[in-house]
């Protein structure tokens, strides 16, 4: 696996072709709500050339204003405070634009958002940011990241700003998935969401690394992947009052293997997994009821043949397909780890009917999501080296790369299919707790 880096926005596109799934194929798709209702002018920017970009931002920022407007004296005691520096917009692709507070120079926001504290002041990159996000992600992924931005301004009205970047990007994450769930409940007068569109939320904040709050551009102080999905996740399903540090220190398992420059390791190395995949869904089984999938590359002769994917679970066969293209290319865009994810997840397919969990629909999804979850989880605890793919240990890199892997596991198209949203909360689940959460 590679040391730990930024993922490109380009390689979430490539992950939707790569998908873990069953034999059968849905026909149809979904048609996804425009994500704004009611626009805003971006007069009030500094900055702004009042542009589409400008025009999304400023209605996002307003209405997140309007959640803190309502919910920050329910939870804090006081009004809320407009920010007193207001906010910037700067064209990153014209040298000589304005510098916004807290910069030199205009290449310094370059494809970023950020919260300068000491102006009390939001800027943002309409050149190199805004349209990638919506680009790549959807408008979406705009709100939440400017959620988040707007997020560090709520801890320092709130007092909850320990000074310590890590917790200060947790608590924005968390702040910014409470607002999300605000909207998805129906009370925006701006923006209109369904639980259906978060997975491109969850794909900017996994692949999008602003500046931290200390106004350096330091990826570890965003945490990991994981880290991430999971403080939002917490602030959606609990809200304001739940996002305090704690939830740093509350952060998974730990990983204590470093982050070492090396190469991805080929397919070939990634396809012998199957012995530690064996080891550990063996243990799993009750005695007799575990029977091993064979792995075999795509053929004609196959069940599941018209259903090409990097690697799927052929049910009537009891066999693991994989195409061996498709890995190679998730190998090299995003990582072995996220090859051995995918790899786990035909396996914890293949393990459903020993455990007794559901073997179609949503909750068999949701079971094989968290079991994923569960062996990840189990790459990290001590004497698991029987388990552990020749790939090596798991690094936090390694981690980002699952994580990526689980989210971009393409969707099946019918309304009742689980979401990344879900499978990465399934999967947090069998991290956390193990295999006999996953049942439950």
């Amino acid at each position: 696996m590679r040391a730990r880096r930024e993922l490109p926005a380009t390689v979430v596109v490539v992950l939707l072709a790569l998908v873990v799934a069953g034999c059968s194929t849905i026909p149809g798709s979904p048609r996804p709500t425009d994500v704004v209702v009611r626009e805003v002018a971006p007069s009030f920017v500094h900055g702004t050339d009042g542009g589409s970009a400008d025009t999304l931002a400023a209605t996002v920022v307003t209405d997140v204003r309007d959640y803190w407007s309502a919910e920050f004296p329910r939870h804090f005691d006081r009004p809320w405070r407009p920010l007193d520096g207001g906010f910037f917009s700067v064209d990153t692709s014209a040298p000589d634009d304005e510098p916004p507070p807290c910069t030199a120079e205009v290449s310094d926001i370059e494809g970023n958002a950020f919260y300068c504290a000491t102006v009390d002041a939001i800027a943002w990159d309409r050149a190199a940011l805004l349209p990638v996000l919506r680009e790549h992600y959807g408008k979406v992924a705009v709100a939440v990241v400017l959620a988040h931005e707007i997020g560090h301004a709520a801890q320092q009205r709130a007092g909850t700003d320990s000074g310590s970047p890590a917790r200060s990007e947790a608590v924005a994450d968390c702040y910014a998935g409470s607002y999300t769930r605000w909207v998805v409940d129906g009370h925006s007068k701006h923006l209109r969401l369904e639980e259906g569109q978060l997975d491109g939320a969850l794909r900017a904040l996994i692949n999008f690394r602003g500046f931290a709050s200390s106004g350096r551009n330091d990826v570890d102080a965003h945490g990991s992947a994981l880290d991430r999905v999971s403080a939002f996740q917490h602030g959606y399903r609990h809200g304001p009052p739940h996002c305090t540090g704690k939830i740093v220190e509350n952060r998974q398992r730990p990983i204590s293997s470093p982050d070492a420059e090396q190469s991805n390791q080929p397919v070939e190395q990634v396809l012998r997994s199957g012995a530690a995949l064996r080891a550990y869904f063996a243990e799993l089984a009750p005695a007799g009821r575990w029977k091993a999938p064979e792995v075999h590359r795509f053929g004609a002769t196959s069940e599941c043949a018209r259903r090409r994917a990097a690697v799927i679970h052929c049910a009537p066969s009891n066999t693991v397909l994989v195409d061996r293209d498709d890995l190679s290319e998730l190998n090299h865009t995003i990582g072995d780890q996220a090859s051995v994810t995918l790899l786990a997840a035909g396996y914890a397919r293949a393990a459903l009917p020993a455990l007794g969990l559901p073997t179609t629909g949503p909750a068999a999804d949701r079971s094989t999501a968290c079991l994923v979850g569960a062996y990840t989880g189990a790459l990290v605890e001590p004497g698991s080296e029987r388990v552990v793919p020749p790939t090596g240990p798991l690094t936090v890199s390694g981690l980002d790369e699952a994580v990526t892997a689980v989210l971009a596991i393409e969707r099946a198209r019918d309304s009742d299919a689980l979401t990344g949203f879900d499978r990465i909360a399934a999967f947090r689940t069998g991290m956390r707790d193990g295999a006999q959460a996953c049942g439950s």
